[in-house]
């Protein structure tokens, strides 16, 4: 059996099951199951198998270390929330607007504070420039899909101080480590940065988009229109919103995930508790302004700092240093120092700690879809995954075309999922399979990969950020999803023949 075409059988059960049920979990759970029976075909050899796979992958320290950073990547911003952070930095950017030029170039402007998670972003900004452009009489589609594109895209480029980068950082690791890959992780996501074509594609269709003459919207909207609070927007249902707009539910982080309820059940209130919280203090710009800079100087500075020894030039020791170590220290350095920032304003401690864990929380799905994805690409591993595809499908394809069919593949798989992380998940591990038997680019792998899945989280109807930007901004939410799905093919079509026409020239890492 070992690298026989049941090598694929895993991923054969992941790819169908998330594409029937819309969500990569249950399918990677089936796939673990099913892989660890094959090596273990007995009642309950199996069931241990999948348990030791999970619990390897566990221990492993930079697995660990990743799981860290992301739990104490969400209790970041669920301090920065808590403390009236985000609500003050969205009161000072409303007093500084006066025209919808200056609206657009604000709206751009807040990207560098609010591009931690998209989410956060779409949640942060939209509501202040809703009311904002409203006033200016600025079509709501168009201002929708500028902070939209400024979101997910943006999110997934940034090299550092994301929720995307650990995640992407994670992902590299594993698959690196399967495949015999020595480059360092995170210098394979910097080098794939550029060959994230729809990223960097819709960025700037987003910036030609903002600032191109349009009709005005017809009919002024009442600026005494009350704004949608968060509290609202993320109890209302997102299963239902695809038919009825008043009936949504947004999950909290990550922007893929989402709990689907039963068409024809009433839509339930879950008020998010933070924000409830958060209403009730001060507004105050610097409790986001300052921690974020903080996280980011710290994170510059830790990452030169280990690699300090084994280069005498700045760039030299970023690039021999262990990044995702120097996120971590970063981060919790972040946290403590805020803590006593906080502390300073006489924030009590019970709220400062309540936001901690409150958004510490809200990042354990994703652990737990890393978790899964990390056991399943073990499993295919020791089922001789990689020499199959080293002797048949790799024989197959040639090295210009794994880009390009990965991107369309994803983007495909992406939308249909609604799952930025989840396509990444499922694809990464057969890219990399493919590219370093056929000698392809790993960094245009990756990046191909990594545009497929940001495609759909931008796109998609089920992504929880077309359903939360649809929700603040009060439209339709399948016709915005057209709307983005007409720009975005647009963008997709072009950088799928960007991806044929270097996969035939570059020959990379």
């Amino acid at each position: 059996m070992h690298g026989t075409v049941w090598s694929l059988l895993p991923f054969l059960v992941v790819i169908p099951l998330a594409l029937f049920t819309r969500q990569v979990l249950p399918g990677l759970v089936v796939g673990l199951v099913v892989g660890a029976y094959m090596l273990s075909p007995t009642p309950f050899g199996g069931i241990d198998t999948a348990l030791q796979y999970i619990l390897k992958e566990l221990a492993i320290p930079d697995n660990l270390r990743l799981i860290v950073f992301m739990y104490g990547f969400g209790a970041f911003v669920g301090l920065v929330r808590i403390t009236g952070g985000v609500s003050g930095f969205a009161h000072l950017m409303e007093e500084k607007i006066r025209s919808g030029r200056g609206a657009f170039i604000v709206t751009w402007l807040s990207s560098l504070l609010t591009f931690m998670a998209p989410d956060f972003r779409i949640i942060t900004v939209g509501p202040v420039m809703k009311q904002v452009f409203s006033r200016l009489e600025v079509p709501v589609n168009k201002v929708a899909f500028v902070i939209d594109a400024t979101a997910t895209p943006l999110c997934a480029i940034m090299p550092l101080g994301t929720v995307f980068i650990g995640y992407s950082i994670g992902l590299l690791s594993t698959v690196s480590r399967h495949q015999g890959v020595v480059t360092p992780p995170y210098n394979l996501f910097l080098l794939s940065i550029p060959f994230n074509f729809f990223s960097l594609a819709m960025l700037a269709f987003a910036l030609f988009y903002s600032f191109r003459k349009s009709d005005k919207v017809q009919a002024k909207e009442p600026i005494s229109q009350p704004m949608e609070s968060l509290a609202k927007i993320r109890a209302l249902g997102s299963a239902q919103l695809a038919y009825a707009e008043t009936s949504m539910e947004l999950a909290i982080h990550p922007p893929m995930y989402k709990r689907k309820r039963n068409m024809n059940r009433e839509s339930e209130a879950y008020p998010d508790p933070i924000e409830l919280v958060a209403q009730k203090v001060t507004p105050n710009a610097l409790n986001l302004i300052v921690p974020l800079v903080l996280l980011l100087s710290l994170t510059l500075f830790y990452t030169w700092w280990d690699g300090h020894l084994h280069s005498s030039s700045l760039l030299g020791a970023l690039i021999q240093a262990n990044a995702a170590k120097a996120m971590l220290e970063a981060l919790l350095t972040t946290l403590m120092i805020s803590f006593i920032w906080y502390a300073f304003q006489e924030q009590p401690l019970q709220r400062t700690l309540f936001g901690f864990l409150q958004g510490g929380n809200e990042m354990m799905a994703v652990n737990v879809l890393l978790v899964f994805v990390w056991a399943v690409s073990a499993i295919s591993t020791d089922l001789g995954f990689v020499t199959y595809t080293e002797q048949t499908v790799g024989r197959l394809v040639p090295a210009a075309f794994i880009a390009p069919a990965f991107f369309v593949l994803g983007c495909l798989l992406s939308y249909v999922i609604g799952s930025s992380f989840g396509t990444w998940g499922i694809l990464l591990p057969l890219g990399f399979s493919l590219a370093t038997t056929e000698h392809a680019a790993l960094p245009l792998i990756a990046g191909a990969v990594f545009a497929s899945g940001t495609f759909g989280g931008f796109v998609s109807p089920l992504s929880d950020n077309t359903v939360a930007m649809a929700t603040v901004m009060k439209i339709p939410v399948m016709d915005y999803a057209k709307l983005k799905l007409r720009l975005g093919l647009m963008v997709a079509a072009a950088c799928t023949v960007l991806y044929g026409l270097v996969g035939w020239f570059y020959r990379g890492v």
